[in-house]
């Protein structure tokens, strides 16, 4: 085991599991990297095998997130970059909150679970909804518009957080 490569390692899956929430950064690249860095530098349980699935499963992710995004705006309903980067901003808001209560010593898992509910889904979808009626000036459209948004922003992090579970329990836990 090389210290290089367990602090390249670790820096590349904290990476990748920021890049769940921050749509800008490819995640499911940076831990197929990681998985293979951890092969390559790290003595871990996962194979070769474990490898190429993690880098397959980070092509198909890749193709499913512009399916998505395709998919939403043309079935759902259109919306814009400002709603998409809105979902963004109301995600990190609810981790560093997540992170603020989960630390705390009076936290209870229903208080945790709520803090999830309420950073993961209701402020993305409200920020969403507060940049559409602000561009569109119609509530009804901002709602659908926000809806779509933050429907295809929670599909796309679930499917880079399932990578990347995948990634890390195969390779270190397995």
């Amino acid at each position: 085991m090389s210290f290089l490569g367990i602090v390249l390692v670790v820096i590349l899956y904290i990476l990748g599991f920021l890049s769940c929430f921050i749509n800008k950064i490819p995640g499911p690249i940076i831990c197929a990297f990681a998985t293979l860095f951890a092969k390559l530098m790290i003595d871990v349980k996962g194979g070769w095998g474990i490898v190429a699935m993690t880098f397959a499963l980070a092509i198909v992710a890749f193709f499913a997130s512009k399916y998505m995004t395709r998919l939403a705006k043309d079935k759902l309903q259109q919306y814009s970059k400002g709603a998409s980067l809105a979902t963004t901003i109301g995600s990190l808001i609810g981790m560093i909150t997540l992170f603020a209560v989960g630390t705390s010593k009076d936290s209870t898992i229903v208080v945790v679970i709520i803090s999830i509910i309420c950073g993961f889904i209701i402020l993305p979808y409200l920020l969403a909804f507060l940049v559409e009626f602000i561009k569109q000036k119609k509530a009804d459209l901002a709602l659908k518009s926000a809806g779509s948004a933050t429907a295809v922003y929670l599909a796309d992090t679930m499917l880079k957080l399932l990578i990347l579970y995948l990634s890390v329990y195969y390779m270190f836990m397995a």
